[in-house]
């Protein structure tokens, strides 16, 4: 079941508030139990065999994490602990998500000769529920982890509003949550911010990312055929989709949190508007961010640093040796990055997704440590402006670049894609237009470079639609920003300059969200699943 479906909006949520709404009156107890059993239902909608799966993961975990709380000051029985329960959460996701791609590529490579074909289905939110309780390991095992009841466990793990994408919380900002009984009341002053937060990130995801979708899943499927503006609208479209989607989601994951009085941190941040790759990895899947940085780039960072220590080569000057920041910084990086490739897909495309963000981190470490310091007196206010244009420009030009490895089928696709935006399939130029370049149009026919089809028609509506969405991503506050004066996230947020767009409980505002609301429901048939839907 996905958010943007008629079953969650219409039968799902009413009934699942409903409900929480009584066990709140009957006490918090039950009001958790309601949390913990709704969120398994809502699961098993999707596919009821795998229940079993996420049940088991979820005992399995819960075991090894309160052993290792038991067993404070015995730190080499935590650690044994530890690593059993890390190595089988990875082993099942393993089996799961990666089993059968390397499976093919042996297959596919002459190294296995079999007939058999493996065709394992990914369960529904298995890395998110995976790593969430990896993460609680961890953090059991350096004393941040909270004891809890089964119950309360299973609502941190399998609340629904996170469970299929995100974002990948922490123990310590929601224990203190479920286990306060006065989380357990329906207050109406949040389902109303809830409701609207909601709203809003359904109309991204219903009336911005799906309309883009047709057109990049048409570019992404006939890349060997398109046209220098045609790539470009694919790979455009496809980032606006995956923007939009990703932001609407996490704007819906937040609203229906809030609506059951449990605030989420925040997952999403305006990321094109980053001036720098570091700064775009701060705002982009921000729980994830967080997650790679403490369990995979600190402790090895941390390690290089102390065996460098111990060899005597820590650094004694203020300008950090290229040794050192080769091993510190870039080794770390491109280890973290290829992991978070991997993670996102079993293809070698992912790998170079995660590569190309490896190089992109380490240059721009490298300028940070070794480039030109900002002027001590401040810049004019339009050669401000010219530089962070320039620096966006630069940095969403870096983010599109990986995208395009992200999205396509294969290394060979996306190759074959950047030819086309490199107009190495040629030039659509209308014929009436060529006929008025005189001899230049008939040698650019004549070379066989210019084409009058155009692939999948429509140009002048969908670079209107991509206006209109570059638009709102670049000179509208985000939704955090619009909802702040009631913050029902996990986070400090200014309110947006423009008094006017702050949302209040006010009939304007009611009556412009029940409009969008209305456009949403009229197009959910045409709404595909989340791209984090199966991952």
């Amino acid at each position: 079941m996905i958010f943007s479906s008629y079953s969650f909006l219409l039968v799902f949520l009413p009934v699942a508030l409903l409900g929480y709404a009584v066990c709140c009156r009957i006490g918090p107890r039950y009001a958790a139990g309601w949390l913990a059993v709704s969120s398994i239902v809502f699961y098993a909608l999707w596919n009821v065999f795998f229940v079993s799966l996420l049940l088991g993961s979820i005992a399995f975990n819960y075991t090894i994490g309160t052993q290792i709380l038991k067993r404070e000051g015995q730190e080499k029985t935590q650690d044994i602990l530890l690593t059993v329960g890390i190595v089988g959460d990875l082993l099942v996701l393993f089996f799961f998500k990666y089993l059968s791609a390397i499976f093919g590529f042996l297959t596919h490579a002459g190294i296995l000769h079999t007939d058999l074909e493996l065709n394992i289905i990914l369960p529904l939110g298995i890395s998110f529920f995976t790593f969430t309780q990896i993460g609680y390991l961890v953090d059991c095992r350096e004393g941040l982890g909270k004891a809890l009841g089964l119950v309360h466990y299973v609502v941190f793990v399998t609340f629904f509003p996170h469970l299929i994408a995100g974002p990948i919380l922490h123990i310590r900002e929601i224990a203190p949550q479920i286990l306060n009984d006065a989380t357990y009341r329906l207050r109406t002053s949040n389902v109303a911010v809830g409701l609207s937060y909601f709203v809003i990130g359904l109309s991204k995801k219903v009336l911005l990312a799906d309309r883009s979708a047709g057109l990049a899943n048409l570019g992404f499927a006939n890349v060997a055929h398109l046209e220098l503006s045609m790539a470009w609208l694919a790979v455009l479209n496809y980032s606006v989709e995956l923007y939009f989607d990703f932001s609407g989601y996490s704007d819906m994951a937040i609203g229906i949190a809030f609506m059951f009085g449990i605030k989420f941190p925040l997952n999403f941040n305006s990321p094109y508007k980053a001036r720098s790759i570091i700064d775009f990895w701060q705002r982009w899947h921000i729980t994830l961010t967080r997650y790679l940085t403490l369990l995979l780039f600190n402790p090895l960072a941390l390690r290089i640093a102390r065996r460098r220590m111990a060899r005597g080569k820590a650094a004694r000057s203020k300008t950090l040796p290229l040794e050192a920041f080769a091993s510190t910084i870039i080794v770390p990086t491109v280890y973290t990055m290829f992991l978070a490739g991997v993670w996102h897909g079993a293809g070698v495309q992912f790998v170079v997704f995660g590569l190309l963000h490896a190089a992109y981190l380490s240059a721009n470490h490298a300028w940070r440590t070794y480039g030109p310091k900002a002027p001590a007196t401040p810049r004019p206010a339009w050669a401000a402006a010219m530089v962070a244009a320039g620096q966006v420009t630069l940095t969403y030009g870096c983010v599109l670049l990986a995208q395009i490895f992200f999205r396509a089928a294969s290394v060979s696709d996306a190759l074959a894609l950047l030819a086309g935006m490199f107009g190495l399939h040629g030039l659509y130029l209308p014929e009436a237009f060529q006929q008025r370049l005189g001899a230049l149009g008939a040698a650019l026919a004549q070379s066989g470079w210019v084409t009058h089809d155009v692939p999948f028609g429509g140009q002048p509506k969908r670079i209107i639609g991509l206006v209109v969405a570059y638009l709102v991503i670049f000179l509208l506050p985000n939704s955090q920003q619009i909802m702040a004066r009631f913050s029902p996230y996990l986070a400090k947020v200014s309110p947006p300059a423009q008094p006017w767009l702050a949302w209040r409980p006010e009939i304007g505002w009611a009556v412009a969200l029940s409009v969008l609301l209305f456009l949403d429901l009229t197009s959910l048939n045409y709404s595909p699943p989340f791209l984090y839907f199966q991952f």
